[in-house]
This record gives C-alpha cells, structure tokens and sequence, in this order.
C-alpha cells in the first residue's frame, strides 16, 4: 500500500491568500495524478473551512477527519468543517470518519459536542511533549521511537487511527449545530460547569439531611 502526506506551509505572511495555496496545491495533486497512483493521502488543512480554498480538498476526499482540542474556540471551528462536510456531501461520496481530540487532558467539552452532533470519536490523544519535540527535530515520532522504546506507546496512538480508516467506516454526514445554539452550549459549559452542579447538588442534599 502506497500512501502520500502533503502538508502546505502556505503563502508568506501578509503577501498571499492560503486558501488559494490550497486550492493550487490541489490542481497540483491531479497534474501529478496522485490520487491515481496512492492509496492513501493524508492532507492536513487549517481548522476553519468558511474558505472555499481550504475546503477544495474535501472535493476528492473519501473521509474526513477533525483535529480538535477541548476548547471552546476549536470546537466552533470543527462544527464549521462538520458544516462543510454536510454541504460537499450532496454532492461528493464524502463522509466524515470522526474526531480526533489533540493535546487535552479532558474530554468533557468534546463528549457535549458531540451529545448535540453525533459523530465518532476515533481517538484523543493526551498532553505529550515528544509530539512537540519531534517536529522540532524534524523526525516521525516513529523515527524517534526506533532509538527510544519508550515512546512506543504514543505511536500506539496514531496506530489505531490509521486502522479505523483503513478499515473504511462507513463514516456520517454529520447535522452541524446552528452557530447560536453551539454558542450557547458550549457557553453554558463553561459558565455553569458540571463540577459546579454537583457541588450544588450536594450542598441541598446536606440542607435537606
């Protein structure tokens, strides 16, 4: 199995349109007829897609797939690419494999997203600091991990990732939440927190004893 990753630094900073870079990248891949010729391309795009450019790959992909944190603002950008998916969908044999959770130590956030869009989870991966040192170092962190055992375990990660795609799900069209009430969700999240609820709840449950 032949497999092709294209990551797209993109124009110089204040000199150019990204989106355009993406879009070109992609007439690139064609020219090139990469999607003939590999099995698997991985094309990691920045997170909002409300640019046609930045969407331009979703036109030749079979799944896709969002990165996101447990934050407030990367959940709204991936309920937008859940919003692009929805749309390519009509008219491209596209599905959304799942998300993916990156560098959190919670999921809390994460698990209310998805209560209001259902989509699978195909992973989330914990704080590391080796994923952090081995783009400095310019190494795969399968690179690193043939010298250092240890880091076995975060390869493990990504391991079961690419299994679920190879497996090919059957993968969503996922119904994006309307950008009020995801505001409002989430918002809520944080201005009433769940830890709050319970320390409420059991403060009455003491006033009633």
């Amino acid at each position: 199995m032949a497999g092709w990753i294209v990551w797209k630094p993109g124009a110089a900073g204040g000199a150019g349109c990204g989106g355009y870079v993406v879009g070109e990248t992609v007439k690139l891949l064609k020219e090139l007829n990469a999607f003939d010729e590999y099995d698997v391309i991985l094309f990691d795009v920045l997170g909002d897609v409300v640019c046609g450019g930045f969407a331009a790959p979703l036109n030749y992909s079979d799944y896709c797939m969002i990165v996101t944190d447990n934050g407030f603002d990367a959940l709204f950008a991936a309920n937008r690419i859940a919003a692009s998916v929805r749309e390519k969908a009509r008219t491209h044999p596209l599905r959304l494999a799942g998300l993916i959770g990156n560098r959190t130590v919670k999921r809390d956030l994460i698990d209310k997203y998805i209560e209001a869009v259902p989509m699978p989870v195909l992973e989330v991966l914990p704080l590391i600091e080796d994923i952090r040192v081995s783009r400095v170092k310019g190494k795969t962190l399968f690179e690193m991990a043939e010298t250092d055992p240890s880091l076995n375990y975060v390869c493990d990660y990504y391991l079961n990732i690419a299994d679920q795609i190879l497996a090919m799900p059957e993968g969503v069209v996922p119904n994006d939440s309307p950008d009020r009430e995801l505001f409002s969700l989430l918002s809520d999240f944080y201005l009433n927190p769940p830890e709050a609820k319970v320390r409420d709840e059991q403060a009455l449950d003491l006033m009633m004893v």
